[in-house]
């Protein structure tokens, strides 16, 4: 195990070594749509690349009007154009998809476990998750997504989200709604999760990651000057929390917002301005984005209610094959009457070494009380990623805790990620 660690370590550090001398779900739906690869919106799935953060912030749609002649497949139209002239003497026409807009998704893990814990020392994960997942867009105006996962063959979840496309800068979205869907926890690249998403308030009836609930938002983005960059921004209120459906368990609304701004690169809503040679692989944008993200709620518990808030902000830096990502997050609540103050941060780093190939590290800090002289819990997880086909992925992956807190938590995870 000191062996495998060694060589884990030098090779997902390695990004940072050369730096030294040089620095939302995937849908494969999208694939066949347009008769695409995967790596053409990912980076290495799920994790988006530019181009797939362009096409995502257009709807679903390929950018500066380009949709239709990139169509490879040809919807069915529900109604004549001429219908329009006559509206509302006539259903408005639309199209739906040519073939059904559904994919497939299964992970498999192996875990070895640091001690041993409720499943043994190590576990075989055969799947983990299954997941069906849905996605397109109705004539030029509305887009939809997503999934029903059935996980360690017992839990099963839901998201789905519909929304009215005016423009790449305001889309109008109902469904499932939540910080999650803005944060990098949709985006990773490892199996174990972030740490800020799954932070929970004192009650420990809320966390970013499973806070997702039936709600509104408006969200939007917009390229900055000479096509570069640009802007992203969302405002949302929804309920919160998650009563095993989508029901709220209070009468109260939770409200969040999210903002950020891009520097350099591919512009947010695309384009072929600020894209360059230099920018042109799937896998380098050289850019710097900073954004931050607020959430306002309440939870009922057994002593009550938990008034709890957030506060953050990260950066995501692209500079040719190196990606550095580092985000931090103050929460606090009150519960029964006593208030708890919270901070969290992490900083990653992944290099491409060949395009199908990923050195990751990842560092994480959690104080759940920085009242008290308990000690925060840090962990470091270096990992390898490889995209075996360009809808297959292997990631190896050892989480590292550095306290005594944590000192169960650690262990080796191998995974394999499919989509189709």
């Amino acid at each position: 195990m000191k062996k495998l660690f060694l060589v884990l370590f030098t090779a997902a550090t390695m990004g940072v070594l050369l730096w030294e001398v040089q620095s939302v779900q995937a849908f494969p739906v999208f694939a066949r749509k347009y008769k695409t690869s995967c790596s053409t919106c990912h980076y290495a799935f799920p994790k988006l690349n530019a181009f797939g953060k362009a096409f995502k912030n257009n709807g679903f749609r390929y950018p500066a009007g380009t949709d239709e002649e990139m169509r490879k497949e040809e919807p069915v139209s529900l109604g004549s154009e001429a219908y329009k002239k006559v509206f509302p003497d006539a259903i408005w026409p639309t199209d739906i998809p040519g073939t059904p807009p559904l994919a497939f998704r299964a992970i498999g893990r192996f875990l070895k476990f640091d001690k041993n814990t409720e499943d043994g020392k190590s576990s075989f994960e055969m799947p983990h998750e299954l997941a069906l997942l849905f996605a397109g867009t109705f004539d030029d105006h509305i887009s939809y997504h997503g999934e029903i996962e059935f996980e360690h063959a017992a839990e099963i979840g839901y998201d789905f989200k519909v929304q009215y496309d005016f423009s790449p800068a305001a889309h109008l979205a109902f469904g499932t709604v939540g910080l999650n869907h803005m944060m990098a926890e949709d985006l990773r690249l490892t199996a174990n999760h972030y740490n800020i998403v799954n932070l929970r308030n004192q009650s420990g009836t809320w966390r970013i990651r499973s806070g997702a609930a039936g709600g509104i938002e408006l969200w939007g983005a917009g390229n900055g000057p000479g096509g570069r960059g640009g802007f992203t921004y969302a405002a949302g209120v929804g309920n919160g929390q998650r009563d095993g459906e989508n029901y709220d368990k209070n009468k109260s609304k939770d409200f969040y917002g999210r903002v950020t701004y891009k520097i350099g690169g591919l512009g947010e809503i695309g384009g072929t301005e600020g894209q360059g040679s230099s920018t042109s692989a799937f896998y380098i944008d050289n850019s710097f984005r900073i954004g931050g993200f607020a959430y306002s709620g309440t939870a009922v518990a057994y002593a009550g209610d938990d008034d709890f808030s957030v506060i953050g902000g990260d950066i995501d830096w692209w500079f040719n094959r190196l990606n550095v990502v580092a985000a931090a997050m103050q929460m606090k609540s009150t519960y029964a009457g006593f208030e708890r103050k919270s901070f969290t941060y992490f900083s990653e780093a992944n290099y491409v070494l060949y395009p199908w190939l990923i050195a990751y590290a990842r560092y994480e800090f959690t104080d759940k009380n920085t009242d008290d002289n308990i000690d925060a819990q840090t962990t470091i997880l270096p990992a390898i990623v490889a995209m075996v086909r360009a809808n297959v992925k292997c990631s190896l992956e050892y989480k590292i805790p550095l306290d005594s807190a944590g000192k169960n938590t650690g262990g080796l995870i191998f995974q394999v990620d499919f989509g189709l």
